[in-house]
């Protein structure tokens, strides 16, 4: 079974039962019996799931609700997914959405925030493979988890939240983040992007959202972080001999150090595309101007598309 995108293994079986309403000893009864779903091991052999094997446990479990028997259910299943007409997520059709689907964004938001300020880490988890089961990892990044961030600041700093629960809900959304982007596409051969924060940059949400996005597109990614001193990043470059640099500022004292960046980098080998971006940017417009490199935009996907397209460029 294809093991990308969607089909990637990511939940243990607890997580799937939450999410499923399939309880523990059915999934084992089921995959014993029917070989469904197949499920892949860990390391340590516990069982994985996908996100598509989530989706065919829910159109299964509709079935026999619905008075079907199991083994009934699991042959049309296999049957309609042969035909391409069993919807799992990720499929090219799935992948269409319609505009009113956008609206459930929001909605979906609302309730996570909700989960994660009440520290329901529970309900949290159920929330976000429900998501899974119809949105891919690039959607929940972009819509989701970027206005999550967002808005677990803004209610911090509203003094709405105390630190720790804020440091509870980042970190829940930055461990997500993560596991997607060490989970995406096997990378295609060639250099790999650094993504790092500035100097002193310790809020790196946005640049794990681009580390998602490249990755779930295939490209080799080397996640350095918050607060890269140019020295050792001057090193690292050195070392691994990047394609590209991408370098992050959210606020104004890290973006204004970037226009130091070629007196370390410029005396390594190698010659990689320095991108740069971050809020800091877009709050103080005048900065473009005065860090070298290429800005890449106001957004993730701006920026996102802007350095494909100057890598794409480099392989021609």
């Amino acid at each position: 079974m294809d093991k990308s995108g969607s089909a990637s293994p990511l939940y243990n079986i607890g997580v799937v039962t939450r999410v499923t309403g399939v309880p523990i000893a059915t999934l084992h009864a089921w995959e014993r019996r029917y070989g469904f779903p197949d499920a892949a091991r860990s390391a340590g052999g516990h069982r994985l799931y996908s996100e598509k094997d989530i989706a065919r446990l829910r159109w299964v479990k509709s079935q026999v609700d619905s008075g079907l028997t199991v083994s009934r259910a699991v042959i049309a299943a296999r049957a309609l997914e042969a035909n391409g007409r069993l919807f799992l997520p990720n499929e090219s059709e799935a992948s269409q959405k319609s505009q009113s689907s956008r609206i459930a964004f929001p909605s979906l938001r609302e309730s996570l925030l909700d989960a994660l300020f009440h520290h329901n880490l529970p309900r949290a988890d159920q929330l976000m493979g429900e998501m899974l089961a119809f949105y891919s990892p690039e959607d929940l990044t972009l819509e989701v988890i970027g206005p999550a961030l967002n808005a677990i600041g803004e209610a911090w700093e509203q003094g709405h939240i105390t630190i720790a629960t804020e440091h509870l809900a980042t970190n829940y959304l930055r461990h997500r983040l993560l596991m997607w982007m060490v989970t995406g596409l096997t990378p295609r051969s060639g250099d790999s992007i650094v993504l790092a924060c500035a100097p002193g940059e310790l809020h790196e949400g946005s640049l794990l959202m681009l580390g998602v996005l490249l990755r779930r597109k295939g490209w080799p990614v080397a996640y350095l972080g918050q607060n890269v001193p140019f020295h050792d990043l001057a090193k690292f470059i050195d070392d691994i001999h990047p394609s590209a640099v991408v370098l992050v500022a959210i606020c104004e004292e890290p973006a204004r150090a970037l226009t130091d960046w070629p007196h370390w980098i410029n005396q390594v080998g190698g010659h990689p595309i320095i991108g740069f971006g971050g809020r800091a940017f877009i709050v103080h417009p005048e900065l473009q101007g005065m860090v070298p490199g290429v800005y890449l935009g106001t957004s993730i996907s701006e920026g996102m598309t802007n350095l494909v397209s100057l890598l794409q460029r480099i392989e021609k």
